[in-house]
Formats: structure tokens, sequence, C-alpha cells
């Protein structure tokens, strides 16, 4: 809380009010959500999906798979084993075998063992149980020696993906990937799962069983949500119409699997994409984090209710160990002697050894989050006689840190790298570390990588008595919610903090109560939670009258009554008034207010506070010191509290001893505040 700078597009939002004066509309700030997102009306039915012989190859995708179908050959179905994967995987293995009647095997490699894609002995064993037509789905595009090999054996391949491709394509029956697309469709951001149900649509249609694609759309929905692709086009028909449709079509594990999820109750609760995307996808993926991911595939296909029940029970136990496990890696990289980089790294690389490879890149997640840089977390492999250890591992990134682009720079320490501007795997010689760290800081440096400070976009700017229980129940008009969909971050203004309190194991999050007045008088309120924010409790009951919040808002029911309640992220103790003083930041679209950009007079009067508070001090006595501030007649925002302290820091006047321990720097020279990478930032044009 309090460190993050609020942004609204003031274009988009300009934009909206010029369409509403033009065609006599009133304003609503869910409309104007809507007519941002360029959501118009209901999403289509699955009559409206696309075309699947827009795909490349589709069509000599579609005739060798039915030759090997009217031949008897056997036919491999080679997916992956994370959720898309899977899903994928279920899809075009269900559809082959009980509505082609195929011969078919599936086949889901080994994260631990075997890695991703396809191997020569993953091509070899198939082989060997007479296999003579290998499909892949979600992977392949870049398996130019495994399908090489496959040839020599006479394997024919067809291979599905979504991920981008070489300058050359494999060379086999056919390639069936978005990506090679050069020209914009409803088609170019499926995964893997996507690709898959596209490819069985072609398949159905031409041997006249086309109805029967509808019972595949649930599996297809959860894959693209657990891939986090773009809900546009057919992503978004496939999704809303899979969670409208999700326990239709007697999918017996994955109604198990809820089932036990929601305790029983999922016939009494609507079952949303948040829940897919945080309840239900890790399940699945659990399975192929730990170990070996058939178990999440036999349960989608499984057809019966007692193996179902039993497969449900191994998936929530193997996820619940997957959280234990990666709690203890996070706890372990963040301690001191795990962490390889300083504060004044551009980077956050965090090694340890014997650490779980399918944990590992949620823990570089969770590091990003919380030092808001390139997170890399590496577990190093001995070797035999100690010389040539190796460390492997992930990465994560934040907005503007271009990660292929900063490990192809230093490519030569590496012995292995790939992945794409966001994430990325990479295995390293552990002497070349302190080699790499340098190279990643000289790359943020010279590509000025950091452009923009952390932020909370801002989708519209409310007052509260806007908040009702029907404008917020017809804000499930943009569902369903996913990548390029995110659920709406409001901005709540004029309220005044009645209520704050601890609540939750241990007081780990923070209720809070609000009140606010009508324009026709009288006084309300409103409730809301901040999860994970404890303790920010001495810090929020010090606001003052007027704040605002960036919020989600939902609908409360209690005892059959309805109300509206708020999801807190950040909270602000000044006004957020996009008609009064506004600054761009970053470009002309966008905006934030006075409160969020840190001044000289300010931060000069806050450094004579913090040095007068002694020699040290803890995170909690920032109240204290904000009100020193403010006492000597400077106005100082949270945010302005907390970008300075950062700014400070930096600057090596401030030194932090720990999460909640910081310490006055003695300096003997003038430090020139413009050095400052974050104070630099954070200056914004008028």
């Amino acid at each position: 809380m309090f460190d993050k700078q609020w942004i609204f597009n003031i274009k988009q939002h300009n934009d909206y009010l010029e369409f509403c004066k033009a065609n006599g509309l009133e304003t609503s700030f869910v409309d104007e959500i809507m007519f941002k997102r360029g959501i118009e009306g209901k999403t289509g039915s699955i009559d409206t999906l696309s075309d699947p012989y827009i795909l490349p190859d589709m069509a000599k995708a579609v005739d060798r798979i039915l030759t090997a179908v009217e031949d008897g050959e056997k036919i491999a179905v080679f997916g992956d084993y994370d959720a898309d994967g899977v899903t994928a995987t279920a899809v075009l293995y269900h559809f082959l075998q009980n509505i082609a009647e195929a011969d078919v095997v599936s086949y889901i490699p080994d994260r631990l063992t075997e890695g991703y894609g396809m191997s020569v002995a993953a091509v070899d064993s198939l082989c060997e149980v007479g296999v003579t037509l290998i499909v892949t789905v979600d992977n392949g595009i870049v398996a130019f020696d495994q399908i090489a090999h496959a040839a020599e054996l006479g394997i024919d391949v067809v291979v599905t993906d979504h991920h981008k491709c070489a300058d050359v394509l494999p060379e086999c029956c056919a390639v069936v990937d978005p990506c090679i697309l050069k020209e914009e469709t409803p088609l170019n951001n499926l995964c893997g799962a996507g690709v898959a149900f596209t490819l069985i649509r072609a398949l159905a249609d031409e041997i006249g069983v086309y109805e029967e694609i509808s019972r595949y759309i649930p599996i297809v929905m959860i894959g693209t949500l657990g891939d986090v692709v773009p809900l546009t086009g057919d992503n978004r028909v496939i999704v809303k119409y899979g969670m409208e449709k999700l326990c239709d079509f007697g999918w017996i594990g994955l109604e198990s699997l809820i089932f036990k999820i929601t305790e029983g109750k999922s016939s009494q609760q609507k079952i949303s994409s948040m829940f897919i995307s945080y309840q239900l996808v890790p399940k699945l993926n659990a399975a192929g984090r730990l170990g070996n991911a058939m178990r999440a595939f036999e349960l989608l296909v499984c057809e019966e209710a007692n193996e179902a029940a039993r497969l449900a029970e191994e998936l929530i136990a193997e996820n619940t160990k997957r959280q234990a496990t990666e709690a203890e890696i996070a706890e372990k990289a963040m301690k001191e002697d795990s962490l390889k980089t300083t504060d004044k790294d551009c980077i956050v690389l965090a090694m340890g050894e014997n650490w779980h490879h399918g944990v590992i890149g949620i823990v570089a997640s969770r590091l990003t989050e919380k030092y808001k840089k390139p997170s890399f977390v590496l577990s190093i492999e001995k070797d035999s006689e100690g010389k040539n250890d190796i460390a492997r591992g992930s990465a994560r990134s934040v907005k503007g840190f271009n990660l292929h682009k900063a490990l192809t720079e230093c490519a030569s320490l590496l012995e292995k790298f790939g992945g794409h501007e966001m994430a990325a795997g990479l295995s390293i010689p552990t002497k070349n570390i302190p080699q790499f760290i340098e190279s990643m800081n000289a790359y943020a440096e010279q590509n000025n990588q950091y452009q923009e400070p952390s932020n909370l976009q801002i989708d519209a700017v409310v007052s509260p008595y806007e908040l009702t229980v029907k404008s917020v129940e017809r804000l499930e008009e943009l569902e369903p919610y996913g990548q390029g969909n995110s659920q709406p971050m409001i901005c709540v203004r004029n309220l005044t903090l009645v209520g704050c309190s601890k609540v939750g194991e241990g007081g780990k999050h923070l209720k809070l109560a609000f009140s606010y007045e009508r324009p026709e008088g009288g006084r309300f309120s409103v409730e809301g939670i901040a999860f994970s924010q404890g303790p920010y409790e001495n810090m929020i009951k010090s606001i003052g009258n007027v704040c605002c919040v960036v919020c989600r808002a939902e609908i409360n029911q209690w005892q059959g009554r309805k109300s509206v309640s708020l999801v807190i992220s950040d909270i602000h103790d000044d006004d957020y008034n996009i008609d009064n003083l506004l600054k761009c930041v970053y470009n002309s679209d966008y905006i934030t207010g006075r409160g969020f950009v840190p001044k000289r007079k300010t931060l000069a009067a806050m450094y004579k506070c913090f040095v007068q508070y002694g020699e040290s001090f803890k995170f909690n006595d920032l109240f204290r010191i904000r009100d020193c501030v403010r006492k000597s007649g400077i106005p100082c925002t949270w945010y302005e509290i907390r970008s300075g302290l950062d700014i400070f820091t930096e600057l090596g006047l401030i030194a932090r001893k720990d999460k909640q321990n910081f310490c006055i720097e003695k300096v003997s020279e003038k430090v020139e505040l413009e050095t400052s990478q974050i104070y630099r930032m954070a200056q914004v044009e008028v």
C-alpha cells in the first residue's frame, strides 16, 4: 500500500464524455468502462466462432488425422504438463477416442525428468507401442530434431501449438499455429487448448458430428484462463460459454474437483472466472509442478465417479503440498544469505540448493511483486568435482524490462535460456553469477529500462453514491475477466474513514468502514476489506477526513440482503479529482494527482524530520514522521512519505536493516537529489 502512483487515462475519459454528449446519453461509470474496452452488449454465442480453416495448414492436419482414423493407425496426442497443455490433451484425446473412434494414446512428459516438449526418448517409446502419427498440442513448433527423428522411424507429425515460431517451420505433415498468421483475426490469441479445440471443430464438421463440439468448451475454457491469454475474439466466446455450461456436459472429474474445492456448495454458488483462475487451475497445475501431470489428464477424461473423487482429492492434496513447498522456498529466497543482489541492483537474484524446479517460477513472481524488480530464482545443481556447479531456474520481469533481450545480450555467460519479455528460464554456471548481475545492471542503464514507476491504472473515477447494487451487478456484463479484460479497478472519491480493524488469522487483513454524503443529503456507509494489509493499521488510522480508495466493487449477500462491498487495493489520504490540478505522466493520455509527485521542498522537510527522529526508526514510526512534516506546514501524503523513504535509501542517506528497521547514514559529501532514479521517474510534466 501507498507505494504506487494512481493513473487514469484522461483521453479515453474525454472521448467517452464527447460520445455521450453527441448521442444525448447520460453518463455511467459502467458504460464508460465498456466504452473504453470496446465491449458492446453480450458476448456472441458458440455459433459466432470463427472459421477453423483460418488457421494455417488446417486442411492438411484434418486430412492426415482422418486418414489415420480410417486406416486404423495408432495416434498419439503429445501434450504439456501445465493446465493449458493438459486440457488441450484431454480435448483432442477424448474427441478422437469417443467421437472419431480412433486408436489413440496420450503422452504428457514429466516436468522433472523430461522437461518441456517432445524428446527423442519420448518419440522412441511411442514408436515401440506402434504409433504412426503424433499430434502435438501446446508444443512442437520448435521441435525440429525430435520431428526429424520421428520421420526416420516412419512416424508422421502434425504440430498444433500457439507459441512463437522460428524463422523456419518444422518439416512435418502440418503446422497449425496462429502465430504464423500475418493478419489480425479472432483466432490470433488462442492458447494450446484453443488451437486443439479449433482442430476438433474442423474434424467434427468433416465427419458430420459438429453438434458434439459444444461439450468440450468448458475444458477449453479452463485452459484459456489458465494460460492467461487475451480474452478477445474467439477466446471471449469460449470462456463466456464455457463458464455458463461448466457443469452441463457430464464431465465427472471436473464436477468432482469443483465439488471438493467448494466443499459441496458448488450448486449454490456462481462459478466466476476468478474461481477458475485462482482455485481450479492451480489444482490442475499442481500435478505437473510436483510430478507427472497425467493425473490431471486422467481426472478430466475420467468417467467413473469413485475414481474421479480419488483423483480430485489427490490434486487438492498435491496443490496443498505445492503451496507449502512454494512458501518454504520463498522464505528461503528472501533471506540475506540467499540473495546475491543488493538494493542498488536493478534485479533481484536468489539462489539456493535443492529448490524444487516445479515452483521456483511462482517464487520468482512473488519476489517480483515484493521488490518491484525483475527476479531470478535459481537452484544449484552440484558438480561431482565441485568446480562447475550449474544454477537452473526461472525469471519474472516488470513492465519495461525485456527479459529475453537482456538475457540475449549476456548469452555468453549462460549455458542456455529461453522465454519472452516477461518470463524466462535459464541455466548458468554459478561462477558467472557476479558477472551476470553486472550485465543486468549495465543493460538496464544502457536501455533506460525503467520507464515508469509502479502504478495502479484506474478504469473509472466514481463518487460513492454511484456504487449501487444495481450498478455493481451490471459490472457482471464485463465477464469473463482475464488477460486483456481484467476486473475493473475503480477509484472511489470523497470518503471519510470511520473504522479500521484487523481481522483474520493473526490480524492479517484489515476491515475498513467509510461514510459518505449523497447529493440529496444524509450520510451513508460502505465497508471494505484490504487483504494482507494488517501491518498498515496505524498508518491508515492516522488518515484525516478526506480519503479515496482504489478497489474492486463486489456484491455481498447476507441473510437475503444485498450490499456493495469494496475489495481495496490501495488508499490515498487526499482527493483524486480528475478535473483539478492534473499532471501528465508517461504520455499525454494519463494523469496523476498532486499527492503522487514527490517535490524537492517536501523531501527536504521529510529528511530533516527523519534526522530529528533519531539515528534509527521503525517502519511503524512513519506515521509519526509524517505528522512531523505536516506540523512544519508542508502537506505530505502517505505516497510521498513512502517514496521519500525509497529515494533516501537509494541515495545512501538511509539504510534498511531489515523489513521493519532503518537507520540514518552519516555522509560527508553533499548528495544531489537528481542522482536518484526513483526521484527522476516520479517527476511528471505539467
